[in-house]
This record gives structure tokens, sequence and C-alpha cells, in this order.
């Protein structure tokens, strides 16, 4: 592609550091989709962006066996610079791809046994201590790991129940926790402050830094083994904690702000597996069903 747009990126990517506060991961996120988009357009010289290329994009992806969603982030990431183009004068209108349609998935979440049996794990040293407490603190508060892995001594507050997150953008929030939490916290920072020396994060690494989420993706895998859980990620913590939080009576704009989601319309979908939870116990105890 041109230089000239090439530099365009640069401005762009510098504005979404210094004005929108993005985080690294988000930068990385736009270069990759940027790379992949000026490799597809190699062929064609120069010319800017135009809504064939941008087809022409997501058919090349296609080929290659890119799934729908994979092709929706690149997508995403594209449609934002061309919309910052139009805006800031560079482009006369706006050019704009809509997302693929991808089919809706079942949000995993934990039964209630599951959540018993991890709740019930007694821990034994520095490593099971560590991602118990995570998992619990996820699944109490509803936090993404990324902001779990950050989180300093000075950001919980005993006295309060209180967290202190910063999330996607930088953008800080308080969460509450509960009494129960509070005492698996509090034994995990009495415990952690006698096997480290000086240690920067709430759950740090051995040697006291930040403890690295693909290596606490490695520990969770091994307490979920240990106490036989299904194999998943930290998110299915995160989704279990925000149905759990619904079905006893919670608000789903009150569940937005605590998942720090930017808007509520991606709360929603939990709303969409209560409703599942509904239908299931139903077609077993309606009359017509079971008198037919």
């Amino acid at each position: 592609m041109s230089d000239p747009l090439a530099a365009l990126f640069e401005q762009f990517l510098k504005e979404r550091v210094y004005l929108k506060a993005v985080t690294p991961k988000t930068r990385l996120w736009y270069e990759c989709a940027w790379k992949a988009f000026n490799a597809s357009q190699a062929a064609h010289g120069d010319g800017g962006i135009t809504k064939a290329r941008l087809q022409a994009f997501v058919v090349g992806l296609r080929d290659r066996g890119v799934r729908p969603r994979s092709v929706n982030t690149y997508l995403q990431a594209v449609n934002a610079f061309c919309k910052w183009l139009h805006e800031e004068g560079h482009a006369a209108e706006r050019v704009r791809l809509p997302l693929l349609k991808t089919e809706r998935r079942v949000i995993a979440t934990l039964t209630a046994p599951q959540i018993r049996a991890l709740l019930s794990f007694r821990p034994k040293g520095f490593a099971q201590r560590r991602v118990h407490a995570v998992a619990c603190l996820v699944l109490d508060t509803g936090l993404r790991i990324d902001e779990a892995l950050r989180l300093r001594p000075s950001d919980v507050d005993f006295d309060n129940l209180l967290v202190t997150v910063y999330g996607k953008g930088q953008k800080e929030r308080r969460l509450p926790f509960s009494h129960e939490m509070r005492k698996l916290l509090y034994r995990w920072d009495q415990f952690c402050a006698a096997q480290v020396e000086r240690r920067e994060r709430t759950f740090p690494a051995r040697n006291g830094g930040k403890w690295q989420q693909r290596n606490s993706l490695r520990s969770l895998y091994l307490l979920q083994r240990r106490v036989g859980l299904p194999k998943s990620g930290w998110h299915r913590l995160r989704h279990s904690f925000a149905t759990e939080y619904l079905r006893n009576g919670g608000e789903v704009v009150r569940l937005s702000r605590i998942l720090g989601h930017t808007q509520v319309t991606t709360t929603m979908k939990y709303l969409h597996l209560l409703t599942e939870d509904l239908q299931a116990p139903h077609s077993r105890l309606s009359p017509l069903a079971r008198h037919r």
C-alpha cells in the first residue's frame, strides 16, 4: 500500500494510544489487522481503501479457511481505521463493510456441583493457592483474567470489600467482593507475603514480578484436572459469575457496569442463557408435555 496511507495509519495508532488510552494488546490487534490487509492488497498496487478492496480482503481470508469470527476481528480493526480517515478529513466518504454473520454459541458455564467442587478444594503450596485464589476471585467478581493479574496489593480494600481494577482502555472501576472472598484473599495475602520478599502484584510470579497469563492458564488446567472440572479458559468463570448474578435477581444494567462492558447489549447475551434455563425445566413440568 502507499506510504501516505501507511503514515496515516501510524498517526491513527498514536491517537488511539495517546488520546484513547488503548492497551498494548489493542494496538497489536490493529497492527495485525493492518498487516493482513496490506498483504492481501500487494498485488493490486496503490489506490487507497475501497469497499471493493475490503470485500476482496474478506473473500481472501475465507478462501484460506479463516473462520467468520476471526474475519470479523480483522474487519472491526480496518473499519475503525476507515472511520478515523473519514472523520479526520482524509477520506471523502466512510468506507465500511458489515461484519459476517456468525452462529450464536451457547455460553458454557460451571454447574452448581462444579462450583461447589472448586470452592471446597483445599489447595496446598504456593502454585495451588495462587491459582485457586484467582479462580475464586474471578468467580466472585466477574473480573477479566488480565485485570486480576494486574492487581496490586493497594487495589484490594479489605475493610470495604472493594477491589479497584483497570479494564479496557484503562478505565477504572471498583467492584465489590464477598465476605467469603475476603477471608480467602486475606489468607492468600498473608501466605504470599511470607513466600515472596518483594512483590508488585497481588498474584505475583515466584520472583515477585508479573505472573504471565499463559502461565496462569497452565496452572488453571492443572487445578481443573485436580478438582475434576472440564478443561476451559478463565472466561468460563466470568461467564459463570454473570449468569449466577442474574439468576439470583441481579440487574442487567448493574451487571454491565461490573463486567466493564461499554454497551449493555453485550451483557444481554446472559439473559438469553437464562431464558434457555427456564425453558429446559418447563418442557419437563408442563402438563401438556407430560400428559399428551
